[in-house]
């Protein structure tokens, strides 16, 4: 995927919503449900590349993004690991289980109660790191690369009259949050150098492209239904 291009097409949402009608977009409806975006993934592994294919639909597919480019930035240590990153790490285990054809980990078993103690649940797995083996540019280029699959399934999903009011501000919270993180980053070559200036450009581009189609995109009625 290109960035200029993806960066495009989000503006899109924004300069349309300033339009009385949706002419603009008339052209390319889509029928189908928001399908995966056209990209190489060339920073995605293999496993999170199934974690996308198994995440259909808008309400899906942006906050499985978000996922993705979150734990990078816990894997750069730029933020705790949280209990939802925990569970990513869990299920990417998970897929590289059934892509291997191994039998899934069982729960480790509680050692034997003491005489008048109570039997004790067996130890859940404990979720495994799964980008140790990516260099921090990769993680950066991971990064900008949800980023800006995440601005395309909204564009898209913009073009076919999905409500994308939701996922857009799921995305500028993510993007207001992380903008600071990678403003503190301290690169240790020239690639870093390089990649951290593209993420912090990405985001913050991202991030006015987002604040500015929140002002236009209508806020979606809640139902009045007890």
């Amino acid at each position: 995927m290109q960035p200029n291009n993806s960066r495009l097409a989000f503006r899109l949402l924004s300069l349309a919503a300033t339009v009385a009608t949706l002419c603009g977009f008339t052209s390319a409806l889509i029928a189908s449900p928001v399908p995966a975006p056209a990209a190489s993934r060339e920073y995605f592994i293999d496993e999170e590349v199934d974690y996308l294919r198994d995440a259909q639909g808008l309400a899906q597919r942006v906050p499985a993004l978000l996922r993705l480019a979150n734990i990078r930035l816990v894997s750069l240590s730029m933020k705790e690991k949280s209990k939802e990153d925990k569970e990513l790490e869990r299920r990417i285990a998970e897929i590289h289980d059934e892509l291997s054809g191994r039998p899934p980990a069982k729960p480790t078993p509680p050692p034997a109660p003491k005489p008048g103690e109570k039997p004790r649940e067996p130890a859940k797995d404990v979720s495994r790191p799964y980008l140790n083996d990516l260099s921090r540019t990769e993680l950066l280029r991971g990064y900008i690369e949800a980023v800006d699959e995440i601005k395309a399934v909204i564009d898209d999903a913009y073009r076919d009259k999905q409500d994308v009011r939701g996922v857009l501000e799921q995305f500028e919270k993510f993007l207001r949050e992380s903008n600071p993180l990678l403003r503190r980053f301290q690169s240790k070559s020239d690639d870093e150098f390089q990649a951290i200036l593209d993420a912090k450009s990405t985001t913050e581009e991202s991030l006015d492209d987002a604040q500015d189609a929140l002002k236009k995109v209508p806020k979606t009625e809640k139902s009045t239904r007890p």
